[in-house]
């Protein structure tokens, strides 16, 4: 993984490139959930993938809302 920018005035540029980069992981595995609807079971990879990417998001949201006071 790249290193966040050292500017702190470039710092929210990053995470919200960062945020959107997730958001698209999470709806990739979304499309591929419904194409595989016939099995509709969760592997536990998967589960626990989502569930650290969403963790991850609200990580970027806390450090945005600081940054913006």
């Amino acid at each position: 993984m790249n290193k966040p920018p050292q500017n702190s005035a470039q710092m929210p540029d990053y995470l919200k490139a960062r945020k959107l980069h997730l958001n698209g992981i999470i709806v990739v595995l979304a499309g591929m959930k419904k194409r595989n609807a016939r099995e509709n079971k969760d592997t536990k990879v998967e589960t626990l993938t989502i569930n650290a990417i969403k963790a991850e998001l609200d990580f970027i949201d806390l450090q945005l809302k600081r940054k913006n006071g």
